[in-house]
């Protein structure tokens, strides 16, 4: 279903004319150089293909050239471009003889392909190969200037003295290696899995690049290469016969995908790509802003505001509709919401790759699961500086420490809460866990910015009961799973939370400045075992608010909530220990709001 889908979006994108996804034999190669033949196939001349990049280095330019075959350690030439081992016969590798045969082997491969042609372009190739040699090639007069950057290992492409363009681009060059590509007497021809076409049989699919940890020569979507994963005594990729021509198609569009920023993000360890069966780019302008919502910080970093403007009111107009509860099917006619929307997790294994989840939707119904989520970890904010929208990314970094070495999220965990998101199923009990685990773990940081409840988490504690309730339409936590705090709420775990809150506002007016507070010494087991703890904490309050200026206030707040509590339970499950931690931030926000009000007032 993958291969099928990522051909179909080929074909899309081929016949709306996209000059990056080149037709069948043809691909995109970095190239650095271009080499000037004359008629009489002498090198005449050198020219730098390198461009600047954003921060001014050189680096070869892509140009769609004859389709390159994949190669390990054995030799294989491409048609018409390659590097300089193969079309000069020298490198910087210090091994002479398999330097040789790869050239001779580029040398016959031209004149294979080009002996019965009459154009003076082929002929002028087939000139130079014959006349080159190696052994004299470091000399050159022409190579000298450019032969530390040649023997590098980029690409190389011919011209011809007098004429625009690469001689690959030639009419009848590309008419005879189309022949050549269309006519081998080698190829295995089955019925094609994708499209059950009888057709020639692909023996290796191209690599897949640009996958983060994969390696950079790229690696296998499909591959065999032990015969425990093979069978009927089929080999390499003939255990799943896929044509040629898909073969081709679907990684020059996978590698296209993963080649675009606004159709690629990183969770976790995945590379997860995202394409809607459309040339139009709003779909997947409008998915990468989904999935990762620019914050103020990254205008303030870039310096310029890096929104699109068509996009950035599709995605305010789509999640307030999420979350004012109204239908999410009709956007103003720019984008049609039954249009097939496809989500792909790609993950390194060696030199293969692994498919962490796969995920098909319409358009509409993708948008309206990706806004539930918003929806679901809505939360007031500490801070007004704080993203409404919180990114991925940012969610993930909350579920390890900041003072680890690794910064990563488990991969496992990454791909789990991923697909909850885009398939609106329950999220991972482990990302909670991870919550309630570093809630309970971390301290109070300023210097590092470590906050044992933020607003990232409790956002993400949020977001997973909300979701369970709603699922098991579960009414019980209703009262306590708001967006901002609920004071009629009787729910004892949320009402400790907001007992914890207020007491340690009590420490704080008694004790302006103070480094440690009650937080750093009872947070993890009032949250655990409050029957142990309140007792000393309320024995403690008692000292706080006879010594604050403003203790009658403080027992103004403790008297409703103190009233509503029945018992201080001994423990709480993980569930609970949510609630609490809901309460305590909710209770916590609102004291801050309502210091800050009295303050602008004054």
């Amino acid at each position: 279903m993958i291969i099928d889908a990522l051909n179909r979006y080929y074909d899309i994108l081929s016949q709306a004319g996209d000059k990056d996804v080149p037709r069948y034999g043809y691909c995109v190669a970095k190239v650095s150089h271009a080499l000037t033949i004359s008629d009489d196939g002498d090198l005449i001349d050198v020219i730098s293909l390198m461009e600047p990049g954003n921060k001014g280095k050189l680096f070869p330019r892509d140009i769609v050239v004859p389709e390159h075959n994949k190669r390990s350690a054995n030799i294989n030439p491409n048609y018409m471009c390659d590097n300089s081992t193969y079309v000069l016969g020298i490198d910087g590798k210090d091994k002479p003889k398999r330097t040789a045969r790869a050239h001779q082997a580029f040398k016959e491969l031209h004149q294979t392909i080009l002996a019965f042609s009459k154009g003076h372009a082929a002929k002028a190739i087939l000139k130079f190969l014959e006349k080159w040699n190696p052994g004299s090639a470091i000399d050159h007069p022409v190579l000298k200037k450019y032969i530390e950057d040649i023997i590098q290992g980029s690409n190389l492409v011919f011209r011809l003295d007098g004429q625009a363009g690469f001689l690959h681009e030639e009419l009848e060059i590309k008419q005879l290696w189309e022949a050549y590509i269309s006519n081998s007497k080698d190829d295995i021809v089955a019925q094609c899995l994708v499209t059950g076409e009888i057709a020639p049989i692909a023996v290796l699919h191209p690599s897949i690049k640009k996958v983060k940890g994969a390696q950079s020569s790229g690696a296998s979507l499909v591959s065999f290469n032990a015969p425990s994963y093979e069978s009927y005594g089929k080999t390499q990729s003939f255990n799943s016969p896929t044509s040629k021509k898909v073969a081709f198609s679907y990684t020059t569009v996978l590698n296209h995908i993963l080649s675009r920023q606004n159709q690629r993000i990183q969770v976790g360890d995945s590379t997860t790509v995202f394409w809607a069966e459309s040339p139009s780019d709003i779909y997947t302008n409008l998915a990468a802003q989904l999935f990762n919502p620019s914050t103020e910080k990254d205008e303030a970093e870039s310096g310029e505001s890096i929104r699109d403007v068509i996009t950035e009111e599709l995605i305010h107009d789509v999640l307030y509709r999420a979350k004012t509860g109204s239908q999410i099917g009709d956007f103003n006619g720019k984008i049609d919401a039954s249009t097939r929307f496809y989500i792909l997790g790609l993950a390194p294994n060696s030199s293969r790759l692994s498919v962490r989840f796969f995920q098909s939707d319409s358009f509409g119904g993708f948008v309206e699961k990706v806004a539930q989520h918003y929806k679901d970890m809505e939360i007031v904010k500490d801070f007004e500086s704080k993203p409404t929208n919180i990114p991925l990314w940012m969610m993930l970094s909350q579920t390890v420490s900041q003072k680890g070495r690794d910064k990563d999220a488990k991969p496992l965990l990454a791909g789990a809460v991923m697909r909850s998101i885009i398939t609106g199923t329950a999220y991972p009990a482990s990302l909670f866990n991870a919550m309630i685990m570093r809630v309970r773990a971390d301290m109070d940081d300023k210097d590092r910015r470590i906050e044992r409840v933020n607003y990232i988490r409790a956002s993400i504690i949020k977001a997973y009961l909300v979701r369970n309730a709603r699922l098991q339409n579960n009414q019980e936590l209703k009262e306590v799973l708001t967006v901002s705090l609920n004071e009629q709420s009787t729910n004892t775990e949320y009402l400790l939370g907001r007992l914890f809150a207020i007491l340690e506002k009590a420490q704080q007016d008694a004790n302006p400045g103070i480094n440690a507070t009650i937080k750093d010494r009872y947070f993890a087991s009032a949250c655990a075992t409050p029957g142990a703890v309140f007792p000393i904490l309320l024995r403690l309050a008692q000292h706080h608010i006879s010594k604050s200026d403003y203790g009658y206030a403080i027992d103004k707040r403790l008297e409703p909530i103190i009233n509503g509590l029945t018992k201080f339970p001994s423990h709480l499950s993980l569930e609970q220990q949510g609630t609490f931690i809901l309460g305590y931030y909710h209770q916590r926000v609102a004291l801050y709001q309502k210091a800050k009000k009295e303050v602008e007032e004054a």
